[in-house]
């Protein structure tokens, strides 16, 4: 029983850790796939951060540290990242938890020893917006983002993503 309330209870432990932004470089250039890989590992510990510290939090500190994930992924010849604004309930509205989506999308295809497939990359992506949704005063009371929130809460947000994805075949 023990055991059982400790798997259950680990990913909320997980997502409670405070986490510390990693020293991020003054200055940087990537001119090869060398030196991409060089840096992943300072890319996918800063990406953990970004994922778990709210968007209200050390906004300089977030700034910085976006602009380095940011300009990686743009030029890594190891990820591809493709983003269908007309499946993103929130791009319009709350531009700003597009990051988190990417980042959410760049951790999944970073982080997994085998490939990250385009749903399990958008369910990430989702699972790191509905952390900040949560974790924000005024997200959380905008109605418009409360599904995101409550496919999460429910362990639903395949079927969520799918939907989306669906629904704009559809159109």
């Amino acid at each position: 029983m023990f055991i059982a309330l400790i798997i259950l209870t680990a990913p909320q432990i997980f997502r409670g850790q405070t986490v510390k932004c990693p020293k991020l470089p003054d200055k940087y250039k990537w001119e090869s796939g060398k030196e991409y890989k060089r840096d992943e590992e300072l890319v996918l510990r800063t990406l953990q951060w970004l994922t778990v510290t709210p968007l209200s939090s050390d906004i300089l500190l977030r700034g910085k540290a976006n602009l380095f994930v940011m300009e990686w992924i743009c030029g890594s010849p190891r990820i591809e990242i493709r983003i269908d604004s007309d499946i993103l309930p929130f791009y319009i509205d709350y531009p700003d938890l597009l990051f988190p989506y990417i980042h959410g999308i760049a951790r999944c295809k970073l982080g997994k020893k085998t490939d990250c497939s385009e749903l399990q990359a958008m369910i990430s992506g989702f699972e790191c917006v509905a952390y900040m949704i949560q974790t924000d005063e005024e997200l959380k009371r905008a109605k418009q983002l409360q599904p995101i929130v409550k496919a999460y809460k429910k362990n639903k947000l395949e079927p969520f993503v799918e939907s989306l994805m669906k629904n704009k075949t559809e159109k």
